[in-house]
């Protein structure tokens, strides 16, 4: 039936659809159908039917798994952000040194600094540090700083786009001993555009100094003789065709020898010479000239530095050493004074001079003639004893020979003997200019003889010795006290009376005389019976007591040569109260126990004192005490 038809038949008033189709014989009523059959077994089977159909339980698993897998798969994609945008490592900086591996000492070298940034971030507030050892010298001093044993020179770099290299160039005068390493750092900072931290790469680089281009040599003898004047040079040679500004040389001398003379003069003390420049291939000489003593079969090291000086530092390119032997000469002397101890002598002392003398040789020498000479302000000639000797006294020179004493006539192989001598240190010196200061007693003793036998042709016969005596400063302290005082009045009874107050002034007083004082200091101690006032004169001086042991410290520190004599004496006063006791009546009584002054004499390094009697109540500076109105009355 067509569909229009069909339409008609069914939506039609009393209509009934014609031609319907029966219902099956099992679906009528009665009807009874046979029971279902299994599935052939190839059908599907019961499991796979119940996969298909998932309990509640197993779809909350389902749904967790799934976001958990959402999860993890937005925590990588995070991640890739993250690392791309917010992580940085620093390996993708790179950072190289570029220079000599072998390089001569003083010259310049230049080294070369590359980086580039292989990250995906700028890189921003670069800087480069470039550190060496203190030793060498960087060529531009702008930005130059000093780290402990290094130099470090800073260059700015500013930002570093991804990708971005670059380069900067550090040239540095490389200096250094013969086959020393020297290494060279360099750091770079920076601070990537994503982080608010920085970053620090850094690489070193190495090279060896293969040769030093000056050359620095003593012309010395092997042998010198004790006692005797040497003349001596050094030699300095440039071999490089590199200029050295700035250059110094120094010298230092064995113990035993005494500077004299030298060619050219020294620019600092005696052994420091100052050069502007040593040019390229520039050779010259150094000659010097002083007295060596020593004891036979000892070595005096001469040595010599040649470098400059940087940061109050000397810096040192090349050096030289010499080593001479002393041995004695064929006519041997030597002088020693049993008094001074460290070679040091105070004034006023009385000192005894012993000279030996002796023939090393195998052969007999003479005549022998034997000389010293004083040379000294601080010696007075008048004092000056000479035994088996004449004295000059206008010359200063005292002189043995054979006339004065026989056995200078032939002296007979390996023959010695002794003689001596005697003087005294002068009480008060000479002191009219502060120039006047640090005052040394020098003798000087030669042994010789005009006639120098066959078997010693062509020898100095000659033997001669120094020695230099330093004199000790004076240090005087003296203490007064007085009632009658115009600076701090005074007041209570006089003569003073039991159980009540009178007060005193003291004054202590310091003089120096000849060499300059450090840590000067005067103490002294108040008895327990004597109350301190609390007033000093004048304010500013350093003067303090402690009331738990009763002891006045007055700390003067420096105290200047001839103070006291050519400036004014140092001074301080203070006032302290007397109560008195019974036990005390009819005596003088101690108002200030015994002072005492000291200080460390700068030229000797001794220490020197000085002591002051102590202070009673008759006030021997004061005239209107005396020694009635200085007993205690009841």
């Amino acid at each position: 039936m067509e569909l229009d038809d069909l339409k008609k038949q069914l939506y039609k008033k009393d209509g009934e659809l014609k031609d319907r189709p029966e219902p099956p014989e099992e679906f009528e009523a009665g009807h009874l159908s046979a029971p279902p059959q299994a599935p052939p077994a190839s059908q599907w089977t019961g499991e796979v039917e119940k996969g298909l159909y998932l309990t509640i339980k197993q779809k909350r698993i389902a749904w967790f798994i799934g976001l958990g897998f959402l999860l993890a798969i937005l925590t990588f994609g995070g991640w890739l952000i993250w690392q791309r945008w917010y992580s940085f490592d620093a390996k993708g900086v790179a950072l190289n040194i570029f220079g000599q591996e072998r390089v001569v000492s003083g010259e310049e070298i230049n080294f070369v600094v590359r980086y580039k940034n292989n990250a995906n971030t700028e890189l921003k507030n670069a800087a480069l540090f470039f550190s060496f050892s203190s030793q060498s010298i960087p060529s531009e001093m702008e930005n130059v700083s000093q780290q402990g044993d290094l130099t470090v020179v800073k260059k700015e770099i500013g930002s570093i786009l991804p990708g971005q290299e670059g380069q900067a160039e550090f040239k540095v005068r490389v200096l250094g001993d013969k086959d020393s390493q020297q290494k060279f750092f360099v750091k770079m900072s920076y601070r990537p555009a994503n982080f608010n931290s920085n970053f620090i790469n850094e690489t070193e680089f190495q090279s060896v100094i293969i040769s030093v281009p000056l050359v620095l040599s003593f012309i010395l003898p092997e042998r010198i003789v004790s006692g005797q004047t040497i003349n001596f040079s050094l030699r300095y040679l440039n071999t490089s065709d590199v200029t050295f500004s700035d250059a110094k040389i120094k010298i230092e001398y064995p113990d035993g020898f005494v500077f004299e003379n030298a060619l050219p003069w020294p620019s600092e003390e005696k052994n420091v010479w100052n050069f502007s420049e040593i040019s390229n291939h520039e050779e010259g000489k150094i000659v010097l000239k002083g007295v060596i003593s020593g004891n036979e079969g000892e070595n005096k090291a001469f040595r010599a530095q040649i470098g400059s000086e940087k940061d109050g530092k000397f810096i040192v390119y090349a050096q030289a050493l010499s080593s001479p032997q002393v041995s004695l000469s064929p006519l041997f002397i030597e002088q020693t004074v049993g008094e001074a101890e460290n070679n040091q002598v105070d004034l006023g002392q009385n000192l005894t001079y012993k000279i030996k003398y002796k023939n090393t040789t195998d052969v007999a020498i003479g005549p022998v003639v034997i000389t010293a000479k004083i040379d000294s302000q601080a010696v007075d000639l008048g004092t000056v004893i000479v035994s088996k000797g004449f004295f000059s006294s206008s010359e200063g020179i005292i002189t043995w020979n054979a006339s004065s004493l026989p056995s200078l006539e032939s002296l007979p192989a390996k023959a010695e003997g002794e003689i001596n001598f005697m003087l005294r240190v002068k009480d008060k010196l000479s002191i009219n200019s502060f120039s006047d200061k640090n005052f040394t007693i020098i003798t000087r003793v030669k042994i010789d003889s005009p006639n120098i036998p066959l078997e010693l042709a062509g020898t100095q016969l000659a033997g001669q010795n120094e020695l230099s005596l330093k004199v000790n400063s004076r240090m005087v302290l003296e203490m007064k006290g007085f009632y009658s005082d115009k600076i701090m009045p005074n007041s209570g009874p006089l003569p003073p009376r039991v159980g009540q107050k009178t007060t005193y002034t003291i004054y202590w007083q310091v003089l120096n005389i000849s060499n300059d004082l450090s840590v000067a200091t005067v103490e002294a101690f108040l008895p327990s019976y004597v109350q301190w006032q609390g007033k000093t004169y004048p304010k500013d001086e350093n003067i303090k007591y402690d009331s738990s042991t009763g002891r006045i410290t007055w700390q003067i520190g420096r105290l200047s040569s001839a103070t006291g004599l050519l400036s004014p004496v140092k001074l301080v006063a203070f006032q302290v109260g007397f109560v008195p006791s019974l036990g005390q009546v009819g005596e003088i009584t101690t108002i200030v126990k015994e002072a005492r002054a000291f200080g460390i004499d700068d030229f000797t390094g001794v220490n020197l004192s000085a002591l002051a009697d102590d202070l009673k109540t008759d006030m021997p500076d004061d005239a209107t005490v005396g020694f009635e109105k200085g007993k205690v009355q009841n």
